[in-house]
């Protein structure tokens, strides 16, 4: 979780009230906010946000709610734009490399010391939360009044052009030599991993004002003694660089600067101007909130209550109906869902009613219930319990264990923050395999299980995929082999009471040893897999010594 020190006196500044590191610790908790750690001396607070409010990633960003939440400021904030000249002409030779671009211009800035820590650290934390690490969104801002207008964003051959880098060694360098030596090419390079050709911005003079999403050129450098700056934000996602724009540009406008308007031109037909800071307009039930909350709030209260998470909220034409409008740096609203959330918290979560129902009393569900009993009976049986996560690698869950990857089975991460986890687990039992490659150093024999979710792509279901409980349990020693890890399963059914009903049948599995595994069944269904791993599979993980494995499918005993 995303985390930023703010300082009393400037949070002060920007609220407009008095406050004390004792109200803070009372009164952030009920804007969405967790304090994570205090200095009584240096008068500051560390807090925690969501990954969803990258409009948190600032002192103005959170002062706006907080002068909400005391009634100092209602609805939505106001931002003036003021109609800017310049232009940015995209040309069709981005679009299958990095095909958005969104700009603005900001003019009359005087930042001080901690307004140049908050632009620095927004940025990095919108190339996080918003950028998925520049790959979706990479930011760049440039003195303005360096460079001349109209600029141009295209894609060119990554050997046609040379320019100064920002951190370079002073050598003009070509695009390649920017991935291969520059340490933020090193660092980024796999963006442009296989494409021909590499995005590019330039002015009127086709000076190079910055190579998205990698480094910008020296040439714009931001200085003291800049007054004018340009934005440019690239990517591969409409939405989300306009939400990153949306939030840069009013965080700068809260520190005093004014908002000018860039046109974007491309093809040089297609025009549309940024940054809009029009809000969205929602129309929502008051009975579908009241229904969520388990509240009866009128139409004046949900209004108050949305006025005060700064939204705007009126009557609606249509009846039991409020038209909302959220602010434009708000990216988190996407279900009429949000808007029960965002209504509670304008209420006051200290206002909700303490209700127990009848009939409400929490208890674990079934398939919970048996996780933990097989989890009590291995722990008995002498297996320690691991932990992994259920994103996983292709390669580590497919091809090191000699499986075949069949796509229309498996859910694949659209935009993987990092290429160890572009998918997610269909077994459990690769990454039992990766913990013993992580501690095959330690003391033998290491005998290790998990019970855990799987997810495998399911048409039938609403979302498309589904759920399962498996249980994955390896042994490695020298003497692993089949006989204990079938003792391991004899135990398992014997205790559970379903020995009768199991029985296994020689499979043809390229993980496992032929002839030493097999599938496990119980009556006529296929529930698993049993034996000892194939040596290939073991060199894969560079393990020295036999692995005996076994992997069942759980939710076939809920109902046994």
């Amino acid at each position: 979780m995303p985390t930023l020190e703010l300082k009393i006196e400037r949070l002060e500044k920007l609220v407009g009230k008095k406050l004390s590191i004792q109200d803070l610790q009372y009164d952030l908790q009920w804007i969405s906010l967790d304090l994570e750690d205090i200095n009584e001396e240096e008068q500051t607070v560390k807090v925690e946000y969501n990954p969803n409010r990258p409009d948190f990633s600032s002192p103005e960003g959170i002062a706006r709610t907080l002068k909400g939440y005391y009634d100092l400021e209602l609805g939505l904030p106001s931002f003036e734009v003021s109609s800017g000249n310049i232009q940015m002409y995209v040309e069709s030779s981005v679009k299958t490399v990095r095909p958005y671009i969104v700009c603005a211009v900001v003019r009359d800035i005087n930042l001080d010391e901690d307004e140049v820590a908050t632009l620095m650290n927004i940025q990095e934390q919108l190339h996080w939360a918003v950028g998925r690490d520049r790959k979706k969104v990479a930011i760049g801002v440039h003195d303005l009044d360096k460079i001349e207008a109209p600029f141009r964003y295209l894609a060119i051959k990554p050997s046609s052009i040379s320019f100064l880098p920002l951190q370079g060694d002073g050598s003009p360098m070509t695009l390649e030599d920017v991935l291969k030596y520059h340490e933020k090419g090193i660092k980024y390079a796999h963006i442009l991993k296989d494409k021909e050709l590499y995005p590019i911005l330039l002015d009127k003079k086709d000076e190079v004002i910055s190579f998205p999403p990698v480094i910008n050129g020296i040439l714009t450098t931001v200085t003291d003694d800049t007054k004018n700056l340009f934005l440019e934000i690239t990517g591969t996602d409409l939405k989300a660089v306009n939400l990153a724009l949306n939030i840069l540009s009013t965080t700068l406008y809260d520190m005093g600067a004014k908002l000018e308007t860039v046109q974007i031109v491309y093809d040089k037909q297609e025009k549309y101007t940024t940054p809009n800071l029009n809000p969205d307009k929602w129309e929502i039930s008051t009975k579908y909130i009241n229904d969520y909350l388990g509240l009866n709030l009128s139409i004046k209260e949900m209004i108050k209550s949305f006025e005060k998470i700064r939204m705007s909220a009126n009557k609606s034409s249509k009846k039991d109906y409020l038209d909302i409008l959220v602010p434009p740096f708000r990216g988190d609203i996407m279900h009429p869902v949000d808007f029960t959330e965002e209504c509670a918290i304008g209420y006051g979560y200290f206002n909700l009613p303490k209700i127990i129902r009848e009939g409400c009393i929490g208890e674990y569900h079934p398939i919970q219930k048996l996780a933990n009993k097989i989890r009590t009976i291995m722990i008995g049986a002498g297996y320690i319990e691991v932990l992994n996560f259920i994103l996983a690698n292709t390669r580590r869950q497919y091809d090191l264990m000699k499986q075949e990857y069949h796509k229309q089975e498996v859910v694949e991460i659209a935009n993987p923050i990092s290429e160890e986890y572009n998918t997610t687990r269909t077994t459990i039992l690769p990454k039992l395999m990766e913990t013993l490659l992580f501690n095959r150093s330690e003391e033998k024999p290491i005998k290790i299980f998990e019970v855990g979710d799987i997810i495998k792509l399911d048409s039938k279901e609403d979302t498309g995929a589904k759920r399962e409980l498996h249980l994955s349990v390896v042994s490695y020693h020298e003497e692993a082999d089949y006989t204990e890890i079938k003792s391991t399963l004899d135990f398992l059914m014997n205790t559970l009471g379903c020995s009768d009903k199991i029985y296994i049948k020689i499979n043809d599995n390229p993980t496992y040893l032929s002839g030493r595994s097999g599938d496990i069944y119980m009556e006529k269904n296929k529930i698993g897999e049993i034996g000892e791993i194939h040596p290939e599979v073991l060199l894969n993980f560079k393990l020295e010594f036999p692995v005996a494995a076994l992997e069942l499918d759980l939710t076939n005993f809920i109902l046994k």
